[in-house]
């Protein structure tokens, strides 16, 4: 069965959406330039978890991304040509190390092989 709806409704629904938009969120907006060609991207609680510097490596520019845990040790991410690509990285370290890692909750042993379906 569809759904019936009043062309009102739509009118109404784009007037709500356009009173309170809802601004397109990038990576690249957690970063935040502590001095000239070096960013710390920041989490809610204004706590940085990489750091992304502008570097030139035998006469080509890019980006360094590095991962800061909340221990504090670093890890490389990787480099870059872009700013943007660097801080999609680098936020996807970052979301990454929050749950745990391979499959969810891994059910098997490594002594064990895995079921044949």
């Amino acid at each position: 069965m569809a759904m019936q709806h009043s062309r009102q409704d739509a009118i109404d629904a784009r007037t709500r959406a356009a009173k309170n938009p809802t601004p397109n969120w990038h990576r690249i907006l957690a970063a935040v330039e502590v001095r000239a060609g070096m960013w710390h991207m920041v989490d809610q609680y204004n706590q940085p978890y990489a750091v992304i510097i502008f570097l030139e490596l035998g006469g080509e520019h890019g980006y360094r991304a590095v991962h800061v845990s909340r221990d504090g040790h670093r890890n490389l991410v990787g480099y870059f040509r872009t700013l943007r690509a660097a801080c999609e990285a680098a936020h996807g370290v970052y979301l990454r190390a929050h749950g745990p890692a391979g499959f969810a909750p891994d059910p098997w042993s490594p002594h064990e092989p895995s079921p044949r379906y």
